[in-house]
């Protein structure tokens, strides 16, 4: 850059400053906005309308002469799709875990299995609500808990994007019943989208800072969500602030105009876009401000994911690694959960053990899945029935179907209960499969029996192995859950497994035999059968209609509750800590206690707080999950865990003020292992008083994404407010951003508030780093490191990650 222009941008930004322009605008005289500017300038409508579009099933197309790529996109959310990848846990699974560390590191080693295959654009992770267990895609979803799914998700986005690979959250919002699934009407309130239902989207787009978000194929209030301004623009842009591109699920655009309007930037699966744009632009119905800003949009994110700069390739070897098969058995493990154990059948003792009759449809199956796009070609997989065989020898295995998955055949009935009599143990492996459940295209649909109950003869055939041999252990694994409330008396043993992914059948063996403690916990609650469900209703307005709040407002008692899960050892929870006095009214509350293993083994426990609101004037749910965490404890080992609860936490969305508040009064909180298994808990106020904000930075951005030695280097922060007062417009805000610690940028003052629940991407409008040689180093950003800002928290400002010079 010579010296003159130099000087031209420097007043430009300084103009920009004083005149007040929004951080966008602002932004605009900057190095990202700066280069977006200037290729649109030089671009023809046509080379615009040519981002929106696809090239091919899973791409968007290059632009050769502005040097422009395309998108490569692949599914799924857990594993490459088409190429022989590793399987992870499906959504489901991997929610199981309620692990957030190991969910990033998940997340990082699929980026690095798609980075690996050429593909720039994860399709994942999912992370809709289990709205009902029937529904085909159930899977795919993260159970029915938003605030579970926002944190164990987040984290697997992050992971993601550790990696030159860009994170796509979806559907945004909501993906239920299949057999309707592009003509169903969802009706919601504003408060259901902004405090329950779009709870994990806003974590996940907030905390994961993820590059692309995907709208759903159904309707909300009239409206497809890939043609609702209301979702698109209002929700996910002005009111939690996501600065990237929005990506339409395959076929989901209806209506090019409205789509494109509403901020739908991309259409995939049709050629709707292609089609319709040229016209609609040249006739004006499309004005080429709403072109230009969905351009922007693109632009922004290639620039941002490296897509224009040096872009680093993996190689194939990259994938399917022993790191990476080692990590997806660690994976399979923490997500299964042990539900019954009576008589502490399990683990099975191998020296005890001369025979095991293994029994059912789903015994000699690996990579199990619902059908669909999540679909998955592993470059192998374990069935239980391998697993167990490995483990033992092929000897002490004897393998009988039984029944089908889902018919009226008993004709294998008699040979199956000779086995049992002749056996040890019976193992019953049930479940589903991608026959049973999946999305619905081609032979995909909901559950084929249209109801939560283990269909057909399965367990018809556990109460008659149980009869020939009282020692019946009964494994399942599924997508969506199923309930067992006629056959569940006559098993001793109860292991549930969503989909674990490949390595399900080695992860199953290892804990039947005592070579891992399970620890997963219910990401959904089981009902006894469908006389515990709702209609399977469009009608979503109750926010507190699903899960575990249905069963608590319906004082309903579950076959097993949300949360629920065993060990092979046992827990004992101590020492309570609660706040001693009122708390002020957004403060940081901060709840802990000790937990002991009283048992013999070394096992995981998994602590969960919920939280209710006693003094609300709308109506809330009965308890929600405020908190959890797994953690691991030798035999007499004791830990304190400590949850600190933000204003987030508290939020609802006031309807009348727009805004999320926090209700001052009174608040009661109970501790335990499972959501109906709380043994301690306790009272707090809130008190009301003036509001303040509570900044945290959540990921730092460079530009280059990849920076050579010698080039210059411009730094954003994803910034969130998790208080309860705004930063208004004009205040002093600083973000200082360093490189090993010393300061390399910065940016003062906010040309736009930063209200209560909102995140921007802030810009340093100050650079002074290029990279002197290759390496790594670590990039930081710290908002209001001056304390400048008087906040709830001053300690969650600070925000640092590797950077790799290449």
């Amino acid at each position: 850059m010579s010296k003159t222009s130099s000087i031209i941008r420097r007043l430009a930004v300084a103009c920009a400053l004083m005149l007040g322009a929004s951080s966008a605008a602002t932004a605009q005289r900057l190095g990202l906005e700066l280069r977006v500017d200037s290729l649109l300038k030089a671009m023809s409508t046509e080379e615009k309308l040519a981002q929106l579009t696809k090239n091919s099933f899973m791409t968007t197309p290059d632009n050769a002469r502005l040097k422009i790529p395309g998108f490569v996109m692949d599914d799924g959310p857990h594993g490459v799709r088409f190429q022989k990848a590793i399987a992870w846990p499906t959504g489901m699974g991997m929610v199981s875990t309620w692990n957030s560390g190991l969910a990033e590191r998940v997340g990082q080693a699929m980026g690095e299995e798609f980075w690996a295959f050429g593909k720039q654009q994860q399709l994942g992770p999912c992370i809709d609500l289990t709205q009902d267990p029937r529904g085909g895609r159930s899977a795919e979803s993260g159970g029915e808990d938003p605030y579970l799914i926002g944190q164990v998700q987040s984290h697997v986005a992050k992971g993601i994007q550790k990696t030159p690979v860009m994170a796509t959250v979806k559907h945004f919002m909501i993906e239920g019943k299949q057999a309707t699934r592009h003509s169903r009407n969802e009706l919601f309130t504003d408060r259901g989208v902004m405090e329950h239902y779009g709870y994990h989207f806003r974590t996940v787009v907030q905390e994961g800072a993820v590059l692309s978000v995907m709208s759903a194929y159904n309707l909300i209030n009239g409206e497809h969500a890939a043609e609702s301004p209301y979702l698109l623009n209002t929700v996910l842009r002005e009111r939690w602030g996501f600065p990237f591109y929005v990506v339409s699920d395959w076929d989901a655009v209806h209506d090019t105009k409205k789509a494109i309007l509403a901020g739908n930037d991309v259409c995939m699966g049709s050629d709707d876009y292609l089609k319709d744009l040229p016209g609609l632009v040249a006739s004006g119905a499309v004005p080429m401000t709403a072109i230009d800003a969905a351009v922007r949009n693109v632009l922004r994110t290639k620039i941002m994911a490296g897509l224009l700069d040096y872009y680093p390739k993996g190689t194939p070897a990259d994938a399917n690694t022993p790191a990476h098969t080692k990590l997806n058995q660690q994976a399979a493990c923490e997500s299964i959960i042990l539900l019954k154990n009576a008589g502490n059948i399990l683990p099975l003792k191998k020296a005890a053990v001369k025979r095991i009759a293994l029994i059912g449809p789903n015994a000699d199956k690996g990579n199990l899945n619902c059908f669909g796009s999540s679909e998955t070609s592993p470059p192998y997989s374990v069935s239980l029935k391998q697993g167990l065989e490995t483990k033992l020898g092929v000897d002490k295995i004897a393998f009988l179907k039984g029944c089908d998955m889902n018919s009226a055949d008993t004709s294998g009935f008699r040979m199956a209960r000779e086995l049992a009599r002749k056996s040890d143990v019976v193992i019953f492996a049930a479940g589903l499969d991608s026959t049973q459940e999946g999305e619905q295209y081609n032979s995909g649909h909901d559950r084929t029996n249209n109801s939560v109950t283990l269909p057909g003869q399965q367990q018809a055939l556990i109460i008659a192995l149980a009869k020939a041999n009282p020692n019946v252990v009964v494994v399942v694994q599924s997508g969506g859950v199923v309930a067992l409330h006629e056959s569940l008396p006559r098993m001793k043993g109860l292991v549930y497994s969503f989909y674990a992914g490949q390595e399900a059948g080695t992860a199953l063996a290892d804990v039947l035999l005592g070579d891992y403690n399970p620890a997963g916990r219910m990401p959904v609650s089981m009902p006894t059968g469908d006389s515990q469900l709702p209609a399977w209703s469009d009608d979503l307005r109750d926010a507190n209609a699903v899960g575990y709040r249905m069963y608590d407002q319906k004082d309903m008692k579950p076959e097993f509750a949300f949360g629920a899960g065993l060990s092979y050892t046992t827990f004992q929870y101590s020492n309570l800590q609660k706040p001693k006095g009122p708390v002020a009214v957004g403060a940081p509350v901060t709840i802990s206690v000790d937990v002991t293993n009283t048992g013999t083994m070394t096992g995981d426990e998994v602590v969960q707080l919920y939280l209710s609101d006693k003094s609300s004037k709308v109506p809330m749910p009965v308890k929600q999950l405020k908190g959890f965490e797994r953690i691991n404890l030798a035999p007499k080992q004791k830990k304190t865990v400590t949850f600190t609860l933000s204003a987030e936490d508290f939020y609802f969305w006031n309807e009348q003020t727009k805004a999320y508040e926090v209700h001052p009064g009174a608040y009661t909180f109970n501790m335990g292992s499972a959501s109906d298994k709380l043994p301690l808990g306790g009272a707090f106020t809130l008190q009301a008083g003036a509001g303040k904000p509570d900044l945290k930075v959540t990921q730092v951005f460079t530009v280059p994404r990849y920076p050579r030695p010698g080039q210059a280097v411009t730094f954003y922060a994803m910034v969130k407010n998790m208080g309860t007062a705004p930063v208004a417009t004009g205040s002093q805000l600083g973000v200082n951003f360093t490189i090993d610690k010393a300061n390399v940028g910065s940016l003062k003052g906010l040309q736009q508030p930063l209200l209560p629940g909102q995140a921007r991407l802030l810009p340093a409008t100050t650079n002074t780093w290029k990279p002197a040689a290759s390496g790594t180093v670590t990039v930081g950003a710290v908002v209001d490191g001056r304390n400048t800002i008087s906040e709830w928290l001053e300690s969650n400002n600070s925000f640092s990650r590797p950077l790799k010079v290449y």
